[in-house]
């Protein structure tokens, strides 16, 4: 969600530089909203790479035998 905050505060910014001529304001708001988007893209794979852990070590775990009484 921070992501998706800072994307658009960033292309609100990135949007008023171009309304007011302002590059540095373009070029800052430019990152910051890239810089958000990298950052959601990489919370999303870090999420997709512990699901596919989890599934790998949840087969490889060999059932344990019934306790004998």
């Amino acid at each position: 969600m921070k992501d998706k905050v800072q994307q658009a505060v960033g292309g609100a910014r990135e949007k008023l530089g171009d309304v007011t001529g302002n590059r540095r304001l373009r070029a800052s708001g430019r990152a910051q909203r890239r810089t958000a988007q990298v950052r959601e893209v990489a919370h999303d794979l870090r999420d997709k790479a512990s699901g596919v852990i989890r599934d790998v070590q949840s087969r490889r775990r060999p059932e344990r035998p019934a306790d004998p009484m």
